[in-house]
């Protein structure tokens, strides 16, 4: 048996993972992000307390690897909406789920929705992420 999922054996209302992840907004890894995208606006880091949104490309990575698709697929497309800034220190909560799966020109496709809430259950950012699923080995 694979120990990954198959694209027959996934369905469109599968949740991923069984427990959400957890992902905490830390100073040393809002400092990383600024110095890995050179983003020096003095309105986000450690001081003022803010991180920017876009950290979701951090924990994005952890939440498709609990899906547990095969070797060889390719990330085709996402969108992502953020609802507000980060907070340094606060928690969130992330948790992805199969929304549509297709065939498009013998190529298998797989959709997923996530969100990631505070600690307080409010969404602080969301999206889609369509890939094309691995075939395996």
């Amino acid at each position: 048996m694979a120990d990954y999922t198959t694209f027959n054996e996934i369905a469109v209302g599968d949740r991923f993972p069984e427990t959400p992840l957890q992902f905490d907004v830390t100073e040393s890894r809002v400092r990383d992000f600024l110095n890995a995208t050179g983003n020096t606006d003095p309105a986000y880091g450690p001081e003022s307390g803010r991180a920017p949104s876009m950290l979701a490309a951090v924990y994005l990575v952890d939440l498709l690897k609990a899906r547990n698709s095969p070797p060889g697929g390719i990330h085709a497309k996402q969108s992502i909406r953020f609802s507000r800034a980060l907070r340094v220190g606060e928690r969130l909560s992330l948790s992805g789920e199969v929304v549509e799966k297709y065939v498009r020109r013998d190529r298998p496709y797989v959709v997923s929705g996530f969100t990631a809430a505070d600690e307080s259950g409010a969404v602080v950012a969301s999206g889609t992420i369509t890939s094309i699923w691995g075939r395996g080995e």
